[in-house]
């Protein structure tokens, strides 16, 4: 499953207003025609439906010149609206303003994340050489970005949204800690690679602890 684009996307929004759409509050043709004016080369095909089921107002399908099939979610304000990153049809959209989460759900669809992203890392080749640490770690690191961003889509009950945002920062702060310590390994530098192993410990021991905060059974 591929992330939505951009990378480490909650909801970006890309606010645009309808100019010449007439009065009222856009529809999905409006959005659709909006879009393809705007871009037509990237969505020279686009379509919209009504899709409140999925959080948005709208969901819109096009066909993307270099990833295929996509999909975005939209959220109208009136003349104005706001749109999810962009997926590839199969997966599931961010959540839109109209999404509902208990903390049950919240939990259940994180923890279904973490399973996924661990059960990759553990099918990494093994680590024989210093080479293969450096490579495992970018792979490893990949697999947290790809968690994040969708972890940051789940839209979660109003009491725990500042738990959440606290959680997703320090998960940003562990990229961080990754990113120190392949620095680190590439220069070969042993107090260095010391340093960043502890505090890429201490990053991982962090995130945990917020995870299981708020009932999750994350590992990092």
């Amino acid at each position: 499953m591929r992330f939505c684009r951009p990378v480490l996307l909650l909801v970006l929004p890309v606010a645009a207003v309808a100019a010449g759409c007439g009065g009222g509050r856009m529809s999905a043709s409006d959005v659709a025609g909006f879009l393809r004016r705007t871009q037509p080369t990237a969505f020279a095909d686009i379509r919209c439906v009504p899709n409140r089921a999925s959080g948005w107002d709208y969901v819109c399908t096009y066909t993307d010149p270099h990833q295929g099939r996509e999909k975005l979610g939209v959220a109208v304000h009136g003349k104005s609206f706001v749109a999810s990153g962009s997926a590839p049809v199969a997966d599931v959209l961010p959540d839109g303003p109209h999404s509902k989460n208990t903390g049950g759900d919240f939990a259940r669809r994180a923890n279904a994340l973490c399973s996924k992203r661990a059960a990759a890392v553990r099918d990494l080749p093994p680590v024989r050489t210093q080479n293969d640490l450096i490579d495992y770690g970018e792979r490893v690191s990949r697999l947290e970005l790809g968690e994040r961003s969708r972890l940051a889509g789940i839209r979660p009950p109003s009491e725990q949204q500042a738990q959440v945002s606290v959680f997703l920062g320090s998960l940003t702060t562990l990229q961080r800690r990754i990113e120190t310590l392949r620095n680190a390994l590439q220069r070969r530098d042993a107090a260095a690679i010391l340093s960043a192993e502890r505090d890429l410990k201490s990053a991982r021991e962090q995130s945990t602890s917020l995870a299981r905060g708020l009932g999750l059974t994350c590992r990092y």
